[in-house]
């Protein structure tokens, strides 16, 4: 599909026509300096899921709109929904309304006049899908930082320390950054380890499915809520620091009634021990007790020994999870799943393993092929998921890496399977076979048009 736009600048008020999209408010008047709780309240109301960028004392934030406090300085509102159009869609009524809130200063973007509803679409996805892979290649950086953290953790755990600071500032970090869907994003296709990558890994995961599954049920997490879910999943598996670092690091295959099987299949209890001196939560001492719990208990791979009944539906869906990841995670010592195949495997277990209400909800937000898929279409390119099916799960955005020539592409286009019958996916693939080492930096690099 072609262009249909001109490149970004910045303008003031005075300049803004219906010839423009608006990226990003960048500009604002006094009152938005220390906000008061009016217009607080206000910014939640009428920009609800937009993030702002504010600075709260001497700290620079990225956080949703939902989380500004009184005091705060707004420096710039950005990554719009579709469902705000009204707010970037530049016409005369809007122009007088933000001259009227003190609204001074834009990101915009200049388009054709008389742009289709197809085309404006278009650009909203796209806008989206870049706004997404930019995290995503930021989040890199925290991946590691954060690995780091619960690794660090369960050492200091294993001799009787245990110090939250560092990770708890990291899970700070990561939801002031709207972060947690591009870190587990990129989980598939980084290199992993059975161990910490895999903590923030399934933390990730889970917390972005969480919050849009909780969402669709009329509940808004608070602040508070938010950083404590996060970190009790990155301490899902805190249980492993009873476990003897050559045992936990080891990329050997244990037998199934092995002493080191054993000890390892003890860590839901250990977590749990350690989690209740902690004071934590009862859902999360739960999700680390029970998260190897199976519906059906009596299978061999259901551990501790408890009640189906007794696992919260925050330790259903994190069992999920847990095992998605250790499905798709690159290790050294095994080959990993494409995400499309592993969706699928643990479909066939739902209702057998997994809970059935636990899994639609994560299948419905993950998709027949989670963001970050790599798959061959039916004219031959390939093109990487960037953006989930909104009806028909098997019909994601993608965007085009490889044309049907074996060319690699420096600008990758957007399609959207939905609007595009003609076109399907016919295969998932494996990314590191098709890309290798450089899958990560692919899909962080996709410059989407």
């Amino acid at each position: 599909m072609a262009s249909h736009t001109l490149p970004v600048e910045n303008i003031g008020l005075e300049n803004l026509d219906d010839s423009m999209i608006i990226l990003r408010y960048i500009g604002f008047s006094r009152k938005f300096n220390a906000m008061d709780d009016t217009t607080c309240q206000w910014l939640k109301l009428n920009f609800r899921s937009v993030r702002a960028r504010i600075k709260r004392g001497n700290d620079v934030l990225d956080i949703s709109i939902e989380h500004v406090q009184v005091g705060d300085e707004l420096i710039e509102l950005h990554t719009f929904p579709p469902s705000l159009k009204k707010l970037t869609l530049v016409n005369q009524r809007l122009i007088q309304e933000l001259k009227k809130r003190g609204f001074l200063k834009f990101r915009v973007q200049r388009i054709k006049k008389q742009l289709t509803l197809s085309q404006a679409k278009h650009r909203e996805n796209v806008l989206k899908s870049s706004e997404l892979i930019q995290k995503a290649k930021e989040s890199v950086v925290v991946s590691k930082g954060a690995t780091k953290a619960i690794e660090n953790l369960i050492d200091d755990s294993r001799h009787g320390k245990l110090d939250l600071g560092d990770m708890s500032d990291y899970v700070d970090k990561i939801i002031n950054n709207g972060a947690t869907e591009a870190l587990g994003i990129i989980s598939s296709l980084k290199k992993s380890d059975q161990t910490y990558a895999h903590c923030i890994d399934v933390g990730a995961i889970f917390q972005s499915t969480y919050v849009k599954m909780m969402e669709r049920e009329g509940t808004v997490l608070t602040p508070k809520q938010s950083h404590r879910m996060l970190l009790g999943a990155f301490m899902h598996d805190i249980g492993k620091a009873k476990v003897p670092k050559d045992i936990l690091d080891s990329t050997a295959r244990f037998e199934r009634d092995s002493p080191e099987m054993k000890l390892m299949q003890s860590h839901p209890v250990f977590g749990a021990e350690i989690l209740t001196k902690l004071g934590s939560s009862d859902t999360i001492i739960n999700m680390a007790h029970y998260h190897h719990v199976k519906m059906d208990t009596e299978i061999k791979s259901s551990y501790p020994q408890a009640s189906y009944q007794e696992v919260y539906m925050e330790t259903r869906l994190i069992a999920i999870v847990d095992v998605y990841q250790a499905l798709v995670g690159r290790r050294s010592y095994k080959k990993s799943w494409a995400p499309p195949a592993a969706i699928q495997f643990l479909g066939n277990l739902s209702g057998i393993e997994f809970d059935t209400d636990a899994w639609d909800s994560f299948f419905q937000i993950m998709g027949q092929f989670p963001v970050g898929s790599l798959v061959e279409l039916s004219d031959g390119s390939l093109a990487f998921v960037v953006q989930p099916a909104e009806k028909d799960l098997n019909r994601p955005r993608v965007a085009l890496i490889r044309n049907v020539k074996g060319e690699d592409l420096t600008h990758n286009t957007l399609i959207d399977l939905q609007e595009e019958p003609e076109i399907k996916i016919v295969r998932d693939l494996d990314n590191y076979e098709v890309l290798g080492d450089a899958s990560l930096e692919i899909f962080t690099s996709l410059r989407i048009t």
